[in-house]
């Protein structure tokens, strides 16, 4: 999680620790929900790559 840029780290959190939705999150940072949302799937995707480099995670296995 420490790799993630400020704003997509806090996003992350937010979301799949504290459970809260984007529209929630977006009402609590001030940014758009679309924001939120955009910052969640790069979020996702930038673990991804980084669980792939750790761990030599293959997709599909």
């Amino acid at each position: 999680m420490k790799a993630l840029p400020a704003h997509q780290r806090e996003t992350v959190h937010l979301f799949y620790h504290k459970g809260y939705t984007a529209a929630e999150i977006g009402a609590m940072l001030g940014r758009q929900e679309a924001t939120v949302r955009s910052d969640l799937r790069r979020g996702r995707a930038r673990l991804k790559e980084i669980l792939k480099e750790v761990y030599d995670f293959e997709e599909g296995v």
